[in-house]
């Protein structure tokens, strides 16, 4: 059972998704309602709650900002919110979860199912990159969120060199030559790091176009990451890997 509260200033987003958790989850009770940042703030304090469904855009200032007034954030956050499609990559950035409205019984079920898995460590650390990474004008290198054994590691995209698969896990591998074990699939990765100049040449390995040293024929296709690691290309992506890199050389 997860004690639950939900603060959105909209009224009928937050009927609406009562409705579906006390009509469908049994393991949600619902302890209260906030329709602002300073009556989340005051409802959280008094019932210590274990699960957050959080607005992003309020009347009095947005759920980053109630985070940030909290001294500690012992609970669970679930973001909701009207974001357009670019936000969702910054959600995925920062490893939080997340219902779009409006709320459909759907997306909310696959949230429930992920609650077991959401960690609630370094969760201000986790709300730095996601503000960063919804700021389309910033300046700052994009980060991400790798979730790990004890929570979250905050690293910077530039320094990732090379993602290899393996099974429901992926190992991704630094500039600095250190590497570690995320609890994200391959294509989790895929779909974040390839507008950052990364590419899948194989089922296994995404890489860093930019790191790539040389090309290789033999063995079917070698790539030579500037750390003198080679990485198998499969024939499927051999041509449009040969075409990125003669692009990203001109």
């Amino acid at each position: 059972m997860y004690r639950t509260v939900i603060i959105d200033d909209d009224q009928l987003s937050r009927r609406g998704l009562k409705r579906i958790l006390e009509q469908n989850f049994k393991e949600i009770e619902i302890l209260g309602e906030a329709n602002s940042v300073a009556s989340g703030l005051l409802l959280i304090n008094e019932v210590d709650p274990e699960l957050v469904f959080l607005d992003i855009e309020m009347t009095d200032g947005t759920g980053f900002s109630l985070l940030e007034k909290l001294t500690k954030i012992n609970f669970k956050v679930v973001f909701t919110t009207s974001y357009s499609d670019y936000a969702i990559t910054a959600f995925k950035y920062a490893a939080f979860d997340y219902i779009v409205k409006p709320v459909l019984i759907e997306n909310v079920r696959s949230t429930i199912n992920r609650i077991n898995e959401i960690p609630i460590l370094h969760e201000k650390e986790r709300v730095e990159v996601l503000k960063k990474n919804l700021d389309r004008n910033s300046e700052t290198d994009p980060t991400i969120a790798l979730p790990d054994i004890n929570g979250f590691t905050i690293v910077k995209v530039k320094d990732i060199l090379r993602c290899e698969g393996e099974r429901n896990y992926s190992r991704i591998y630094f500039r600095n030559g250190t590497s570690m074990l995320v609890s994200r699939t391959l294509l989790d990765f895929d779909n974040l790091l390839v507008v950052h100049g990364f590419f899948r040449i194989h089922r296994s390995h995404l890489i860093s176009l930019k790191d790539v040293n040389r090309y290789l024929k033999t063995d079917g296709g070698l790539v030579e990451m500037i750390d003198k690691t080679q990485v198998p290309v499969s024939p499927k992506f051999k041509d449009e890997l040969l075409n990125r890199l003669l692009y990203n050389r001109l």
